[in-house]
């Protein structure tokens, strides 16, 4: 099965280097200092899990690498159809689109450009950053879910997880990805928004009052939204979940990294689509616009 990855961040490059070290064929799409270091020293992982350092095979121009089984799509929400467009000739009659970015909206947008019939959704659950092109830090977790956008498990999934367990990435095939990608979304509404406005790591949140109470009500609004929108969630179980997982956390949310890195902000896809969606239903979302004004307000003057 051949393999691309397009978008060689934290997420590409830690999933794609657990592939290309299992030995996999894999290629990495990436671009300006990036694939200058991919191609002179290759991909380094610093992980919690065992560090390694591998060859790999890096370009800009994907008509070069052909058709492909897969393609690991790992960019930023807001560059989504530019990059889906310039990967377009990597995308053959049986390729299969994954997407691993935030957001609950990036599947459709993927499918207006390659059919609905070639995109699965898929989480990222995993702490990391990037300390320099071509190296990437590993702290927490570390594992994908994914599968059909709408449906039960399919034939394609079960074979993608024995192709992940053979190539030694964590996956889990899931019949119910418009569930998880809304919990996803309840946590990154309120966790990703609010360090990136206060800074620290994300288990500071957990640690002041305020800014606890705040990522509980933004938290609600998510569950709010998601009902409205015909998709089931529990707030208790959301936002026990949220605590849990947030109050070890010890590393800077992606949104915060980028914000210090001096790149765009995904506050468009965590907030603005919930601001977005509550219109929609006639529904008041008052402590996710103040995040998403008080975000998009932080990106203009960066």
């Amino acid at each position: 099965m051949k393999v691309a990855v397009v978008g060689v961040g934290a997420v590409g490059g830690y999933f794609g280097g657990l592939l290309a070290k299992g030995g996999a064929d894999v290629t990495f799409i990436a671009r300006g200092k990036c694939l200058e270091a991919l191609r002179a020293k290759g991909l380094t992982i610093k992980s919690v899990k065992g560090d390694f350092s591998i060859r790999v095979r890096a370009t800009d121009d994907a008509a070069k690498v052909g058709p492909v089984d897969l393609v690991l799509f790992c960019v930023k929400s807001y560059d989504t159809e530019s990059a889906i467009r310039q990967a377009l000739s990597m995308v053959g009659r049986e390729s299969i689109v994954m997407s691993l970015q935030n957001g609950i909206d990036n599947e459709e947008k993927i499918a207006s450009f390659v059919g609905k019939e070639k995109v699965l959704a898929g989480v990222a659950y995993i702490g990391a950053s990037v300390l320099e092109p071509g190296v990437v830090c590993h702290q927490e977790s570390g594992r994908i879910v994914f599968g059909e956008v709408d449906g039960d498990l399919s034939d394609r999934v079960t074979r993608l997880k024995a192709f992940f367990d053979r190539y030694g990435l964590p996956a889990e095939g899931s019949p119910d990805m418009k569930k998880i990608l809304w919990a996803k979304l309840a946590w990154n509404a309120p966790f990703n928004a609010i360090n990136t406005l206060i800074g620290g790591p994300v288990k500071a949140i957990i640690e002041n009052p305020q800014a606890f109470e705040l990522a509980r009500r933004v938290t609600e609004e998510v569950v709010i939204v998601a009902n409205a929108s015909g998709v089931p969630l529990d707030f208790e179980q959301v936002w026990g979940r949220n605590v849990r997982f947030s109050q070890d956390y010890n590393v800077k949310t992606s949104m915060l990294q980028d914000l210090e890195a001096g790149k765009p902000l995904e506050y468009e896809a965590l907030n603005g689509v919930i601001v977005k969606k509550a219109v929609e239903h006639g529904l008041q979302v008052p402590y996710n616009f103040a995040l998403y004004a008080l975000l998009s307000g932080l990106q203009i003057t960066t």
